[in-house]
């Protein structure tokens, strides 16, 4: 038992208490701030160190190869979940404002289905082609159990199927354009999709963006410029921008790059659409 002699602070006892804890409390809040702070640089500084070394390293096939490692081990990108979940609302969006209702449609790195899925759901005809097998496959159990025939085909990365020019719009799939490496390949593959597609077709690209002056992306930059030369490597020119995240190799844009891109293949930008770090644009063929 307590002994009946314990006193009980008084009120003014326990503001006074509080009020001389104060001091010491803010310093250490303070000190945890400071340090937090440096803590975020220092690691952030490791990253784009990391991100370098290994765009360094990497050419534009391996690259390929080590996104295509991550996307054959997705669940959620396979799953017939997601695939059944329709268009995103902006995918709506431009879809309504840009494309003739009802056209062929043609979609680059369909992925386990969910566009071409869900533009045939809005009444387009929609084909696509995909490079990762097991997407491929999920693809095919999808269509198998809604009784349709797969409308996608195995393609290899960053090419596109010989054929006619039969289509009168085309689209990349979810982010898709943020991951092909060079700007060489990006414009070669929207050079192809050309001329798949009739005069004036839209096409719809999602990708990663970025703010032009952000400091990382040039520690990214100088640092893989730097381990490209030490290995005397023959690789396509690096450009600030690109990026390792999520064991995928992905290329953020500003509206400048992506635009110009868009001209040098062959298509006018009609519609560009920031979010943040990520967003979508509509360019039309010339």
């Amino acid at each position: 038992m307590r002994s009946s002699n314990a006193t009980i602070p008084t009120q003014d006892q326990q503001s006074v208490t509080a009020v001389s804890a104060t001091p010491a409390r803010r310093l250490r809040t303070k000190y945890f701030e400071q340090a937090d702070r440096w803590f975020s640089r220092f690691t952030r500084l490791l990253g784009a160190l990391y991100q370098g070394f290994w765009l360094g390293c990497l050419n534009a096939d391996d690259l390929n190869a080590v996104t295509a490692q991550h996307y054959d081990k997705s669940r959620s990108y396979s799953s017939a979940e997601y695939n059944l979940s329709g268009l995103f609302a902006w995918e709506k969006s431009v879809l309504e404002r840009y494309f003739r209702s009802g056209s062929p449609i043609l979609v680059v790195a369909a992925g386990g289905g969910r566009e071409v899925l869900g533009f045939r759901k809005a009444g387009f005809e929609a084909d696509g082609f995909e490079c990762s097998q097991p997407l491929l496959d999920a693809a095919g159990k999808i269509f198998n159990q809604i009784g349709d025939a797969n409308h996608i085909l195995y393609c290899p990365p960053d090419r596109v199927p010989m054929g006619p020019p039969a289509y009168q719009g085309l689209a990349v799939g979810w982010i898709g354009y943020t991951h092909i490496p060079t700007r060489a390949r990006r414009t070669s593959l929207l050079q192809a999709l050309r001329e798949r597609a009739l005069p004036r077709s839209p096409v719809l690209l999602s990708f990663f963006t970025r703010n032009g002056g952000f400091l990382d992306d040039r520690i990214v930059h100088r640092t893989a410029r730097f381990w490209q030369i030490f290995f005397r490597a023959e690789k396509a020119p690096l450009e600030i921008g690109d990026g390792i995240s999520l064991a995928r190799y992905v290329h953020a844009f500003t509206r400048d790059e992506l635009e110009e891109e868009l001209r040098a293949s062959g298509f006018q930008l009609a519609h560009y659409c920031d979010l943040g770090q990520w967003g979508y644009a509509i360019g039309i063929a010339e």
